[in-house]
């Protein structure tokens, strides 16, 4: 069987990993021949490392070059797009069908067995593929990419989740799943949640873990809905905790609390440590264009309860929902604060336990094993 898997992040770049990721390794690991396709890459992608990296595998090579051997049965390919994704560069209707064109014919001149591709403008390539079975993996909400995404674009993306491409619409959270069945009450939608990495069970260091005391951390992308803010501001008002940021990019840092810590990115084999030698996970998010009613359960719940910490988040959307009485929240500064005492005492009272229960429901090994039957009935 062979699967095409439509995602955003890179193996190859060793960045954060994402659930597309995840699930093309399950697929792999089931014995299917899996090709992954990261974010194109065009001409203007000279800023940044990873980027810049992107434009030398998918511009610098002939086309055998562009494909990498991730594992066995799974494929990286580095493919070109003219333009950007960004509202900058795509904002007329023609580029929708235009910015997959450069699909190379190993993967657009055969029929896979699935498809199955994130909400992303990757999901533009879809034109250009033959599938037997096509899957939207609703990670997100389209409207909410409106900061770095031309309506455009936007509006192309939640009419192809709500119109005939897709036979199944596989929604990460019970938001998403009705909102997919308002834009299309006669479209197949089933819930399949994030999952979490067993890898972040195991001790990152010999000898038992030890977490420095009364410290919280973020792990995650410097984005609109990060409110750094109050972050800055919780931080004033815990003087004797540490709060580390760790996001790729520059952030600016005047006025910060000295205990408040921008970090650089993370690479994906440093996370374990990085998160068990703290006590608090942190979810700083704020409202960012409606997003927040969408989420429920962000990644880096799963990362922060699978390492052992506890958590404090602002109380948004659904994220309460979500995520219950396994976190801590707050929404103004001092209710934050409190939070994050909280959590870190949360935390310290589980049993030792806790957290490999937690990983063995939500493994992503748990999840592939969801899809792949979803895709056996698709497949029948």
């Amino acid at each position: 069987m062979r699967a095409l898997v439509l995602g955003t992040q890179s193996f190859i770049d060793g960045g954060t990993k994402v659930g597309s990721q995840h699930l093309a390794q399950a697929l792999a690991a089931a014995g299917w021949s899996v090709d992954y396709v990261p974010t194109l890459s065009s001409p203007v992608d000279v800023v940044g490392r990873q980027r810049h990296a992107r434009l030398g595998r998918a511009w610098g090579h002939g086309l055998r070059q562009r494909s990498v051997s991730i594992s066995q049965g799974l494929t990286e390919w580095s493919l070109q797009s003219l333009f950007p994704a960004h509202r900058l560069f795509l904002r007329w209707p023609w580029q929708l069908t235009t910015y997959g064109q450069r699909c190379p014919a190993p993967l657009r001149d055969v029929t896979f067995d699935a498809c199955i591709a994130d909400v992303a403008p990757n999901m533009l390539l879809m034109h250009q593929i033959t599938a037997r079975a096509k899957v939207c993996r609703l990670n997100d909400w389209p409207q909410g990419f409106a900061r770095d995404l031309h309506p455009v674009l936007i509006n192309g993306i939640e009419s192809m989740v709500g119109g005939p491409d897709f036979d199944e619409v596989w929604a990460v959270s019970g938001p998403l799943a009705e909102y997919a069945r308002a834009l299309n009450p006669q479209s197949r939608v089933v819930h399949i949640p994030n999952g979490v990495e067993a890898r972040l069970l195991m001790p990152a260091v010999q000898g038992p873990v030890v977490r420095q005391p009364r410290s919280a951390v973020y792990v995650g992308g410097l984005t609109a809905w990060l409110d750094i803010d109050l972050l800055s501001q919780a931080a004033r008002l815990l003087p004797d905790w540490t709060f580390a940021v760790y996001a790729p990019g520059a952030p600016a840092q005047h006025g910060w609390p000295s205990n408040l810590q921008w970090r650089g990115s993370v690479g994906r084999a440093e996370l374990p440590a990085v998160l068990q030698s703290h006590e608090v996970g942190l979810i700083p998010f704020c409202e960012a264009d409606g997003r927040m009613r969408y989420v429920e359960r962000p990644l880096k719940f799963y990362e922060y309860i699978a390492a052992g910490l506890g958590v404090a988040s602002t109380d948004l959307g659904a994220l309460r929902s979500g995520m219950g009485d396994l976190a801590c929240y707050g929404n103004d500064a001092r209710a934050f604060a409190d939070a994050v005492v909280q959590a870190g005492a949360q935390a310290q009272a589980r049993s030792a336990s806790f957290a490999k229960d937690f990983v063995q429901a939500h493994d992503w090994s748990a999840r592939g094993q969801t899809m792949l039957a979803r895709l056996e009935m698709l497949l029948a």
